[in-house]
């Protein structure tokens, strides 16, 4: 039998909220598929501005996958943290992360203590929402406390990040939060040696 596509009734989707709040819950190994694409979707979005289209997909092809969160969440130092948001409050849509792990950072000294906060990403639609369970807090600062707060769970004392150094909006954040510089690095994304600054900030 045909259905006439006239006479179907369509799936009623509700409307845009104003604002759609932001809700943060640890990621497990079911979270693979949806980390691999935000973590896609978030490096697009934050590095157009300096890398060629290729670079981006060819980067992400290999380091943002579903296997690659696969094995990060298999490990017992990691631990990732989703924000979503969305309409359906059964079905949240990933919208940023942080991936906090042991430090892979050969260009400073690391300390017992040390843990790395390796991604912390928002899409910018969500950087001014509320979210659940954090008031008054945005997202970002949300992400970075959840990180802090599984760091010292770890029993770890200094957490490290690395941060392009032309990206002064994200720098000027970790400074306000308490960061220092501890160091730099540069590595190859593509046809592009990156230039990071390393902070710390002690817990």
């Amino acid at each position: 039998m045909t259905l006439d596509p006239t006479k179907t009734t369509p799936t009623k989707v509700p409307p845009p909220p104003e604002v759609e709040p932001v809700t943060l819950r640890p990621a497990t190994v079911a979270d693979a598929a949806a980390l691999a694409l935000i973590g896609a979707a978030t490096f697009l979005e934050a590095f157009t501005w300096m890398l060629p289209g290729s670079d981006i997909v060819a980067h992400c092809a290999k380091h943002h996958t579903a296997a690659a969160y696969e094995g990060y969440l298999a490990k017992p130092n990691t631990r990732v943290t989703l924000a979503t948001a969305g309409s359906f409050a059964d079905d949240l849509s990933a919208v940023g992360y942080t991936l906090l792990s042991d430090p892979e950072l050969p260009t400073i000294n690391i300390l017992s203590g040390d843990i790395e906060l390796k991604r912390i990403y928002l899409l910018s639609r969500f950087r001014a929402v509320p979210v659940m369970g954090h008031p008054g807090i945005r997202p970002a600062q949300a992400l970075l406390d959840t990180a802090i707060t599984d760091a010292l769970a770890l029993g770890r004392t200094r957490l490290l990040l690395g941060v392009n150094d032309g990206n002064q909006r994200a720098l000027n954040f970790y400074y306000r939060t308490g960061f220092i510089e501890a160091g730099t690095r540069t590595f190859q994304v593509g046809s592009l040696t990156c230039s990071d600054l390393i902070l710390a900030k002690a817990l």
